[in-house]
């Protein structure tokens, strides 16, 4: 069975060409990760990507910018990301502190936002914990390469 891979990213500034290092990561992770099904790789990354994309779109710094910090880890049986929001005015600058929709309530059709954390959150497990200026996303996510490696369901 393999052993867990973890991959450490450092601190990255929350702007949009963050999201290709972001991909640079995944892609060194499943490189490591072979034996992660394509199906939980893609939906992991969806969430990774989506999770990253929000923090820069809606991450708002006190005083300067929001950095990000990110770790992913690659088990047998499951995949985690971490990613740290350094210097965060709060979870989201739409909504005060508390009431961020983890329930996974999906947006209008029509809306231009509000998608984002469903969407998520019907990819992977999501927690969230506010510690004074650091905001902390952990994404899990059960794999299915121990079943499909032999044959079971």
């Amino acid at each position: 069975m393999p052993e867990p891979i973890l991959l450490c990213a450092d601190r990255l500034p929350a702007e949009p060409g963050t999201i290709e290092t972001v991909h640079d990561h995944l892609e060194d992770l499943w490189a490591a990760a072979d034996h992660v099904p394509a199906l939980d790789r893609m939906a992991f990354d969806t969430a990774v990507i989506e999770t990253v994309s929000n923090t820069i779109r809606h991450g708002v710094g006190d005083p300067g910018p929001v950095e990000l910090g990110m770790e992913l880890v690659a088990s047998p049986a499951e995949l985690r990301a971490t990613i740290v929001e350094f210097g965060a005015v709060s979870a989201a600058p739409s909504a005060p502190l508390g009431t961020v929709p983890l329930g996974g309530v999906m947006a209008d059709a029509l809306a231009e936002s509000g998608r984002g954390l469903a969407l998520i959150r019907a990819l992977v497990s999501l927690d969230f914990e506010r510690a004074g200026a650091t905001n902390v996303w952990r994404l899990y996510r059960r794999t299915n390469a121990t079943e499909s490696n032999h044959g079971t369901n």
